[in-house]
């Protein structure tokens, strides 16, 4: 049982990882930020903003592949990017230079 317990502690305090590029530059950096910033949400939030950030990067990466969605995409990126820098519970942290 102690096993088990420490298993699931390890787990759920390993970041989320989306270090992989998405080819899209503007949002690889929202990305970046967004999964350095959300160890600091309350922890009840963590695990939610992490399935947020890996869902968000795959369909990043798939609409990527869509010439005609590139510039959409950045667009989205850049501005989800400033929106959370205002307005997010990790704002500060997303400020951050």
């Amino acid at each position: 049982m102690t096993y088990r317990l420490a298993f699931a502690l390890v787990f759920v305090a390993m970041p989320a990882v989306a270090a992989d590029p998405t080819g899209v530059p503007q949002c690889d950096a929202l990305l970046k930020r967004y999964e350095a910033c959300s160890s600091q949400l309350p922890p009840r939030r963590v695990h939610a903003a992490q399935k947020e950030l890996l869902d968000g990067a795959m369909g990043i990466r798939a609409a990527a592949a869509d010439p005609s969605k590139r510039a959409d995409l950045e667009r989205y990126c850049v501005d989800r990017f400033e929106q959370m820098k205002k307005e997010s519970d990790i704002k500060e942290c997303m400020s951050k230079p």
